[in-house]
């Protein structure tokens, strides 16, 4: 019999590393793992609010629900941690169907309304979880933005061929660009320890800054809380030798710096910034190709985008990841009036968008 538990205290999570991440494994993604999670439940949620369902079956771990309880416009809810800071894929993590509907139920006892953002569209999650509450609560699954990954299990010669001359030809002629202008162009990677995590931190926020980012406020050094959160997750992947830290130079100066986990076999880029004033020398996308090569030439199976999928990362023939946003209402006055707020909020900014492309057409038009 499958008995499930509910953890409020981050002294309870940190005993759940070694059968949570085994849950994790099958998913092969470092996205649904413990430190991921903790170091979200850490930065961005007060203990209070943590709600993490666990399901034990003779005293083995079956089945993690990484939620936590968040006040929004429109009403309280249970969201995944730190999905409202990072929009990045998520999910829940669980041995078998049972086990999940086990977590499905417990968690919906709690009586709010429960959205899921950007959960694998092969997730059982996205069908057993509105299935289980048809007659309880109202659900909406739709599909949301996507994240792109290169598959670098083949030769990366044909791969290269197959890629637009925007990158076979433009690329190379910025290189010798570069290089005649600036030096010498240098391409570093390291496996750092965590010691050294706070200074590669200190370089990509200076990188970063440098730029647009930098002007609009969406920086890491003006987003404390994510500069908070990548250093406690940095940490924790760099313990587990799992980090890596690229550097690209051009002559003395540091032009664009990435930042990756390796797990898996894959590659995840977590973070890629480059110095503005040197950005007609391409050094991002120059970067960029050199870490896709390194994922060929190592034999791993694909390099990982994350984020929302990007213009700019379409250039190197990527395949798409999908993912749908669950979310569940319970048939009870909180439920119905956070759906009710939702459907409006999405009705106002469909009359808003509306609006804006409406002078623009008339524009067209004569």
């Amino acid at each position: 019999m499958i008995s499930v538990a509910l953890i409020r205290s981050l002294e309870q999570i940190r005993g759940l590393r070694e059968g949570w991440d085994a849950l994790a494994a099958d998913s092969r993604s470092p996205l649904l793992e413990y430190d991921w999670f903790l170091s979200c439940a850490e930065t961005f949620h007060r203990e209070a609010d943590v709600r993490v369902a666990v399901a034990h079956r003779s005293g083995v771990l079956e089945g993690v629900a990484p939620l936590a309880f968040e006040s929004t416009p429109c009403g309280p809810r249970l969201t995944l941690l730190g999905a409202s800071r990072l929009h990045e894929p998520g999910g829940w993590v669980f041995t078998s169907e049972l086990a999940l509907r086990a977590l499905c139920e417990d968690v919906m006892k709690l009586g709010y309304p429960l959205m899921l953002q950007r959960v694998a569209a092969e997730s059982p999650l996205c069908r057993v979880l509105p299935d289980l509450m048809r007659r309880r609560a109202m659900s909406v699954v739709r599909a949301t933005a996507p994240s792109l990954g290169v598959a670098t299990s083949g030769s990366w010669e044909q791969y290269y061929e197959g890629l637009s001359s925007r990158i076979t030809s433009n690329l190379p002629r910025v290189r010798r660009k570069a290089e005649r202008a600036l030096g010498r162009v240098h391409i570093t990677e390291s496996i750092p320890n965590a010691s050294e995590v706070d200074a590669l931190l200190e370089t990509l926020v200076a990188v970063e800054g440098s730029g647009w980012k930098g002007r609009r406020g969406s920086s890491l050094a003006q987003r404390t809380d994510l500069l908070s959160f990548f250093r406690r997750y940095c940490r924790r992947a760099a313990e587990r030798k799992r980090l890596r830290f690229k550097s690209l130079s051009f002559g003395a100066e540091t032009a664009a710096v990435e930042l990756s986990v390796e797990a898996y076999n894959r590659v995840w880029q977590l973070k890629i910034g480059y110095r503005e004033a040197l950005a007609p020398y391409y050094p991002g996308l120059l970067l960029t190709e050199a870490s896709i090569h390194s994922a060929f030439d190592r034999k791993l199976e694909s390099y990982e985008f994350l984020g929302g999928a990007e213009p700019w990362e379409q250039r190197w023939r990527p395949d798409e990841r999908n993912y749908r946003l669950v979310v569940v209402y319970p048939l009870n006055p909180g439920g119905i009036i956070g759906a009710c707020r939702d459907f409006a909020g999405v009705a106002w900014r469909r009359v808003r968008a509306h609006r804006s492309v409406r002078p623009q057409v008339a524009e067209a038009g004569a």
